[in-house]
């Protein structure tokens, strides 16, 4: 399933003219990397070519220059957009406003800095240089990455790669209803363009020294009460909108205030409430979904190729088939109780059978598959509800 995810409608990357191997060999190895223990090209394609002598298997370097030579970054970002117009239909996401939630996603790089695509990112895991991609997710049940951006600029542009998104998501025939984002995001240009494109917004909010004042004074009046706060930044063309404090539970009047020990929890929202009290006590509650994609980026690096090629064209390919089969599986969990490690199990012995059997014995579309997979799971659930109903 997962070779016929990744060769659909051309496949995510092409092989050169004349190459000595194919476009499924060579994916091959990739989806090995993506699913085994083996989890860099390198070690996939040596154990494959122990395990499968007589088997064709190209070499990781053959790969690399496989990609490097014909393919291309906006290739392979709109192989994925695209290949979600397959994903859509089973989702059957309603036609009513949706949440979705957008972020970063930074991976650790720790060559050269100046090579192409590395941008300076939050130290972490021991290098501050890395590739960055902006997604959007639906936060449904589950969630689903609908769309990535490389970044490369030395500074972000949110209001482009905001609208971006949302207009690809507008043309998908999506209604986007509340996007969900981090205090990054806490901007004039990410509010501005909430408010031009009509899509409302929740968001932790930072406390600078501005809001702070205005924190200080409501406490000074009010105590350490929960408040709503009609705002805009300094900018004349800022829009109005909503800041929201509450009372940080947690909070230690005895230690030093900080990021982990706030007196108040900060959010800002485009949306009004009929009352104050009604505005407290939902957005927190909403917020608690954006923390659905925060699971799914731990999934995603179950699924993670690691390696240690300069090529960004590699890198990019490598971070979207994690996200492919970061869909795939939330699709499969509409139907069935499985997890990540068991659906690269099946996926790895799928991968050993091909290789000795030199082909595939029978290929299911994404439909004909999932519908399958619905059935297989609506006749189990009839038949123990028959085995409870009893004689």
């Amino acid at each position: 399933m997962l070779s016929e995810l990744l060769l659909w409608n051309g496949g995510i990357i092409a092989v050169p003219e004349g190459a000595e191997y194919s476009q499924q060999d060579t994916l091959n190895v990739i989806a090995y990397a993506a699913t085994s223990t083996s989890n860099s090209p390198e070690a996939a394609a040596r154990e494959l070519r122990q395990k499968n002598p007589e088997a064709s298997v190209p070499s990781a370097d053959t790969v690399h220059n496989y990609i490097r030579i014909a393919n291309s970054v906006e290739g392979i970002l709109t192989f994925f957009r695209a290949l979600n117009s397959r994903f859509l239909p089973l989702l059957q996401i309603p036609d009513t406003p949706q949440n979705f939630a957008i972020d970063f996603h930074n991976e650790g790089y720790y060559g050269e800095k100046n090579a192409e695509g590395v941008r300076g990112i939050q130290p972490k895991n021991g290098t501050s240089w890395g590739h960055v991609y902006f997604t959007i997710d639906w936060l449904g049940s589950p969630a689903h990455t609908l769309d990535i951006v490389n970044v490369t600029g030395l500074n972000k542009d949110y209001a482009a790669l905001l609208k971006g998104v949302v207009l690809r998501l507008q043309a998908m025939e999506l209604r986007c209803g509340t996007i969900f984002a981090d205090r990054e995001f806490f901007n004039l240009a990410v509010i501005s363009t909430c408010s031009e494109l009509g899509v409302d917004f929740i968001m932790a909010a930072k406390i600078d020294k501005r809001i702070n004042k205005l924190l200080k004074r409501h406490k000074e009046g009010q105590g350490r009460e929960a408040a709503v706060f009609k705002y805009r930044f300094l900018d004349e063309q800022s829009p109005d909108f909503y800041l929201v404090a509450i009372p940080n539970r947690e909070y230690d009047p005895r230690k030093r205030a900080g990021p982990d020990n706030k007196e108040f929890l900060l959010f800002a929202t485009s949306i009004a409430f009929a009352s104050p009290e009604e505005f407290v006590k939902r957005v927190p509650q909403s917020y608690r979904a954006r923390w659905k994609i925060e699971t799914g980026y731990r999934v995603k690096k179950d699924f993670k190729i690691r390696t240690c090629t300069r090529s960004y064209v590699a890198r990019v390919l490598f971070f979207v088939v994690q996200c492919i089969m970061h869909n795939f599986l939330n699709l499969l969990k509409r139907n069935l109780c499985i997890t990540a490690q068991q659906l690269k199990a099946r996926i790895v012995e799928d991968l050993e059978r091909y290789l000795k059997r030199g082909g595939f014995r029978r290929k299911l579309s994404l439909r004909a598959f999932y519908e399958k997979i619905a059935r297989y799971n609506q006749q189990r659930v009839l038949e123990l509800r028959a085995r409870l109903a009893g004689p």
